[in-house]
Parts: C-alpha cells; sequence; structure tokens
C-alpha cells in the first residue's frame, strides 16, 4: 500500500493538485517578485483540516493582543518592508501557516507582507523569510 503524499503549499493530495499549473495562485504569487520559481515539494502527512472556531478565534485573539509587539521585532529582524516584494507600504503580519491549516499565532509562524502578497498568498504555506 502506497501512502498519499501531499503538495507541501496548498496542502492537496499531489496528483490534485495544480500548483505547477502557469495560472495557479502559487505561479502567481511568485511571479509577483520575479524571483522565485517553483519548486514542486511534498510532504507525507496532510495539514490540519477543519479547525474549529473556536481555535481560530484564539489564534486570531492573541495575534490581536501581541500585534505590535510582533510588528515591531519583525520589522528589527526583517526590515520594514514585504519579505516577497519588497514593497514598504500596507504592510501586515501573515502567517506562514494558515489557521486554517493548523497554524498558531505565534511568533515563529509570521512574516511580514505587503496587503497585496498577503491577499494573493491566501491559504498558501509560503515562507518567505
Amino acid at each position: 500500500m502506497t501512502s498519499k503524499r501531499y503538495c507541501i503549499y496548498c496542502g492537496r493530495v499531489v496528483h490534485r493538485c495544480d500548483c505547477h499549473l502557469a495560472d495557479s495562485r502559487l505561479q502567481q504569487f511568485l511571479r509577483r517578485n520575479g524571483q522565485g520559481s517553483y519548486q514542486p515539494a511534498q510532504r507525507d502527512r496532510p495539514y490540519k483540516r477543519g479547525v474549529p472556531p473556536q481555535i481560530k478565534r484564539r489564534e486570531r485573539t492573541t495575534l490581536q493582543k501581541h500585534y505590535a509587539a510582533w510588528y515591531a521585532q519583525l520589522v528589527d529582524d526583517y526590515g520594514e518592508q514585504c519579505l516577497h516584494c519588497g514593497a514598504t507600504e500596507h504592510l501586515v503580519i501573515d502567517h506562514i501557516i494558515p489557521l486554517a491549516k493548523g497554524g498558531l499565532s505565534a511568533y515563529d509562524n509570521l512574516q511580514l507582507l505587503c496587503r497585496d502578497c498577503n491577499s494573493l498568498k491566501g491559504k498558501l504555506v509560503f515562507d518567505c523569510r
């Protein structure tokens, strides 16, 4: 019996993944900075699915509580710019592993992205640091 393999970016089963297609959300995100390229990567386990709303709410509350301190720490560590495209306006904190896929509001799961890169990234798992 073969074990399923999952795309590291979108979390889908590899044979259903469309990250390699030219018009996929990942490809659009990578084209935004003109430097990245698609590297097929797989994982053995799927990301967590169906995260209960109570947990999402708790994680959002944690982020709101620590937002200013974490923002300042991210600026100190990585500079005040989008870590993907380099923009310096409309910066927001983004979860590398989204809350919907089981990510936590912890400093090691956060990065600074501009509003446009953050909305284009959506639920993809992409570490720009």
